[in-house]
């Protein structure tokens, strides 16, 4: 019982952070982009048998564990065949929910190594703003490698601390082994490791008797920098550091070796420090002229060489660039941008949900500028202590800040920093109130970096887009309350306080859905048609725009809204089938840009084979329903196989569980199978092979109808 009660204040936290990232994960679903579609194409070849192929083309090599922890959510999710395509890929995402948990419990216990012994205050407070930061709750469903990078990072750190304290030959190995496979999900890691063994050598040696007093320094540290020790003391204090690299050894090796045997000569662990000298170092040349160049290379260890190669040539000519670049990076790393990777969005130009845009301000940009501002001081506090473990933070930040500022800067590095800076954080307002003082040489150590990293976080900070989301969210929030209760008016009144606020797409829609509720179709098309002209690159406006011309029959409008500006067609087709829930239809000519919303798992459309049609992606879906009763549906499509290898392709047409097979060729097929009749959606399960585009493509799909019947 006594365990019980003292371990529930933990539990109580864990339970609101599990809370807090399932509230997110489970928002509609959003479409990837940037790094996640690279990595979710990775990890499908992964589970489709291709291995690594992504990259024999792609413009850098990615270290490979987070892909293959995809790949292995994905096999799991995907066990399920009625389970669509997208449904699959949001549940694998749980899993970096539970590794967002385990890293809330790591940094507990990192805090607790920073506390005087019996303290749990500062590793309750730790705990509390990892669980809380909604950061690290919304990468928790994004598909990215920071949070299986600070979870293993986290856990390697941990081990250090253990060692720290224990010592054991066996804990310096497992710290090494984590450590070498956070290397091997970001490579960041990597220019770590030599700093850790110098720690380990270092935190070996006696404290002496008397340390300086004015030098900010362990004791143990400064013992290390004023005393050389005797031979006879030497040898056996290289034991722990060999080990932890004997540890990153093993896990890092095999990796490398298979890099060596594929691509004739070796790359350590991935090759975007190489890309990033060229590309981030003011080059003559476009990004897109970069990439292009890059992924004409078909060997990524010529592409690194080339990059590189391209990369120095610039510097020679100009080496002032490093001396610009440093206050660029700087501001990058601190400060705070309005960028889609803030929120789960169903497409980069959606409004946040005016809840999860308020709590933003609180639990990110609020939170991380508290964190930020103790953080300076629970290491100066960890040094005044004379705590390794804080040197040891300490070391992890600076290292990570150095060479952020050399390579390249982004403000989700900071995933990265909040492995250390929490736990700091926590420490230093523990000591706050246990009213600690500080000496005033700590103080000013601790303030002056803390004064330059607020500089580009107050400065850049973009305060219109905050007073502005505020006042949407607010109205938005207040006008969605009100149409819940059915006050129409009132709601529309809000709204349109919304719009006056912050005038955006998903305000118009949300007025356009609210008049078409009513049954005001005119004042519903006026708000859509709103929407589209304020941002026609977005796939939700004209998404909803094109649907609303189609149900009153304006096809040829239709399909021109439906092209947007700019758009991507992928985006848009599956955005339709998500988000939009069109009258019930009976026949769809797939392929004709009127079919979005009552297709899905399919690509974009495309003249192949006399007729225009779209591939599925093994796994396409069909929003059809017949007219009349009956207990059974007659579903008739016409579909083909064209694949290279000239074999019969396999399709699978299922209803409610049941499923009936017909065999496809090169050529145009009409088939008709008997289903019963499912309120769910048709599906279309195939096998696939990999285009030369980088697509999987299962079979081409030109029409399909239903019709009720009575068995």
């Amino acid at each position: 019982m006594r365990a019980l009660r003292k371990n529930m204040p933990l539990a109580v936290i864990l339970l609101l952070g599990l809370l807090w990232r399932l509230l997110l994960w489970a928002q509609p679903l959003h479409l990837p982009a940037d790094d996640q579609i690279e990595y979710i194409r990775v990890a499908r070849d992964l589970l489709a048998g291709r291995g690594w192929i992504f990259y024999a083309n792609w413009r850098w090599l990615r270290a490979p564990l987070y892909p293959l922890l995809l790949a292995g959510s994905l096999g799991l999710t995907s066990m399920d065949a009625s389970v669509s395509a997208a449904e699959a890929l949001h549940r694998a995402a749980l899993v970096g929910t539970a590794l967002s948990l385990g890293v809330v419990y790591l940094l507990y216990r990192l805090a607790r190594e920073l506390t005087p012994a019996g303290g749990t205050r500062p590793a309750l407070v730790a705990a509390t703003a990892a669980a809380l930061l909604q950061t690290n709750a919304t990468f928790a469903s994004l598909y990215m490698s920071e949070t299986l990078f600070s979870f293993l990072f986290g856990w390697g750190l941990l081990a250090l601390a253990r060692w720290h304290g224990r010592g054991g030959v066996w804990r310096a190995v497992g710290a090494g082994t984590l450590l070498g496979l956070a290397c091997l999900t970001r490579s960041a890691a990597l220019v770590f490791l030599p700093v850790v063994a110098l720690w380990m050598l270092f935190t070996q040696v006696p404290r002496p008797l008397s340390p300086c007093p004015l030098i900010p320094l362990s004791p143990r540290l400064w013992m290390a920098f004023t005393q050389v020790p005797r031979p006879r003391h030497f040898w056996p204090r290289l034991v722990p550091p060999l080990a932890l690299t004997l540890g990153a050894v093993l896990v890092i090796a095999p990796w490398t070796l298979r890099n060596c045997v594929a691509y004739g000569r070796c790359i350590l662990i991935e090759t975007g420090g190489a890309y990033n000298l060229w590309a981030f170092y003011e080059p003559r040349e476009s990004l897109e002229s970069i990439n292009q160049a890059l992924e004409a290379i078909p060997n990524p260890v010529d592409r690194a060489d080339e990059a590189t190669r391209r990369g120095l040539a610039r510097l020679r000519e100009d080496p002032s660039i490093v001396l610009r670049k440093l206050p660029t990076e700087w501001a990058r790393l601190w400060s705070v941008k309005a960028i889609p990777d803030r929120f789960l969005l169903s497409s980069p130009y959606s409004d946040p949900p005016p809840s999860v845009f308020l709590a933003a301000l609180a639990c990110d940009d609020l939170l991380y500028l508290a964190i930020l501002c103790a953080a300076p001081f629970g290491l100066a506090v960890a040094f005044a202590r004379r705590d390794a473990i804080g040197l040891l933070l300490g070391l992890w930040v600076l290292t990570l800040v150095g060479a952020t500022l050399v390579t390249h800067a982004e403000g989700r590095y900071r995933h990265f920093l909040f492995i250390a800076l929490i736990p700091l954080a926590a420490v230093a307002l523990d000591a706050l109130w246990r009213r600690e003082r500080l000496r005033p040489a700590l103080a000013v150590a601790a303030g002056a970096p803390l004064a330059l990293a607020l500089l580009p976080l107050l400065l850049l900070y973009p305060w219109t887009w905050a007073g502005s989301g505020v006042l949407r969210s607010v109205y938005r929030g207040a006008g969605d309350l009100l149409a819940t209760t059915g006050r129409a008016e009132a709601a529309a009144q809000a709204y349109q306080a919304a719009l006056a606020a912050d005038e955006t797409p998903d305000g118009w829609i949300a007025l356009g859905d609210l008049r078409r509720r009513v049954g005001d179709t005119e004042a519903a098309s006026d708000a859509y048609k709103r929407a589209y002209k304020r941002k026609r690159t977005s796939v939700v406006a004209s998404a909803v725009w094109a649907a609303m011309l189609r149900e009153l029959g304006r096809l040829d409008e239709a399909r021109s809204a439906s092209r947007g500006r700019y758009l991507d067609e992928q985006q848009f087709v599956d955005w339709s089938y998500q988000g939009l829930r069109p009258a019930p239809l009976a026949a769809v000519d797939v392929g004709d840009r009127l079919d979005f919303g009552y297709v899905g798992g399919v690509y974009e459309a495309e003249e192949l084979v006399g007729a225009t049609a779209r591939w599925t992606n093994g796994r396409g879906r069909l929003r059809l329903h017949p007219a009349g009763a009956g207990t059974h549906v007659l579903v008739t499509l016409r579909a083909a196989a064209p694949w290279p290898s000239g074999v019969p392709v396999p399709l699978r047409v299922c209803a409610a569980g049941v499923c009936q097979a017909v065999a496809l060729g090169p050529t145009w097929r009409v088939v008709r199978v008997l289903l019963p009749l499912a309120a769910g959606d048709l599906e279309l399960r195939s096998a696939t092979f990999y285009a030369a585009d980088g697509r999987e493509l299962g079979v081409l799909l030109d029409w399909a109808t239903v019709a009720a019947l009575a068995k």
